[in-house]
């Protein structure tokens, strides 16, 4: 009888208990126009540090630099710390992941730079500088509503997509049909001092996340959790990933949403995947079940994160 295909295997060898990747980070206002981000990596072989001043509403890197602050010289090579500010003037957007590869070449410990980078210009873009109380100038829009939650929730939520163009279908809530249910349902937006902070506040926002990958028993493959908790969000997912590539057991869980009332319905979809046989294009079968206009952005990072951890057959 032949052995049974592997779709995939783990990037590292595995440690007893499983791999663990956390990241936290903290972002402050920076001058007028300014956000100073700091994020840390870390796994139980090294942990590695990076400070941006990012320039809003452009999400342009001002100013870059990175710290090893554990780990031995073979999995963070010492030369990727001069290297790092040469990501400067890049924006959050298209070509960002290239132009950081091209910074950081192919040294010791560039993947891990890398990811970072991604997770720094996830959480930078969750802030932006407005004057207090700016998403009443989106009044004129909801003077047909009557006053309460929702009604506030709608002008942020008009102010979000005025502000970043790039979120219009970027996710189920930011679709232009999702204006609707505004007036359909009780929905309850984020904290507006994240938007307004009172002076001096530190931090402006915050993130942690923890990426946790353990096999399954008799090696039939891996139990998958991701989590991210920050000043809004509060999310995990899970599923199990059969040796052949076979998502078994996929689940969400949605326990603080920035709109709450819409967001859940993105985290129904998140079942969906189960029985759903991943390969080495797993990016676009994650992305038509659980990201895009019928989704969650977040859903998708968290998913496919794990699903990076492992390198697939080609």
């Amino acid at each position: 009888m032949s052995e049974p295909v592997t779709a995939y295997e783990p990037s590292l060898p595995m440690p007893e208990g499983g791999y663990v990747r956390t990241f936290e980070a903290e972002i402050d206002d920076q001058g007028a126009n300014g956000l100073r981000v700091r994020g840390v990596l870390s796994d139980h072989r090294c942990a590695l540090e990076h400070h941006w001043v990012l320039q809003t509403p452009d999400y342009e890197v001002l100013e870059a630099s990175a710290r090893h602050l554990h780990g031995e010289p073979a999995i963070l090579a010492p030369e990727l710390i001069p290297r790092y500010p040469q990501i400067c003037g890049v924006r959050i957007g298209a070509g960002f992941t290239r132009t950081i590869r091209e910074a950081l070449d192919e040294a010791p410990g560039h993947r891990e730079h890398l990811i970072l980078a991604i997770e720094m210009a996830r959480v930078g873009q969750q802030v932006y500088r407005l004057p207090r109380d700016h998403h009443e100038r989106f009044e004129p829009l909801v003077r047909h509503m009557q006053p309460g939650t929702s009604r506030l929730a709608r002008m942020v939520w008009e102010q979000d997509r005025d502000y970043m163009p790039s979120l219009s279908d970027s996710c189920y809530v930011y679709r232009e049909e999702t204006a609707t249910l505004f007036d359909q349902r009780d929905v309850v937006c984020f904290d507006l001092n994240i938007l307004y902070p009172e002076p001096g506040q530190q931090p402006r926002f915050w993130r942690k996340k923890r990426m946790h990958i353990s096999p399954l028993a008799d090696d039939a493959g891996f139990h998958c959790q991701n989590e991210m908790e920050d000043s809004v969000h509060e999310i995990r997912v899970a599923f199990d990933l059969a040796s052949d590539g076979t998502v078994q057991a996929a689940q969400s869980e949605g326990i603080r949403l920035p709109y709450r009332g819409i967001c859940e319905d993105a985290q129904l979809r998140m079942p969906g995947l189960k029985g759903q046989k991943l390969n080495q294009d797993f990016i676009q079968h994650i992305a038509d079940q659980v990201g895009g206009a019928s989704g969650c952005a977040h859903l998708f990072d968290l998913s496919v994160d794990c699903l990076r951890f492992f390198n697939w057959q080609s």
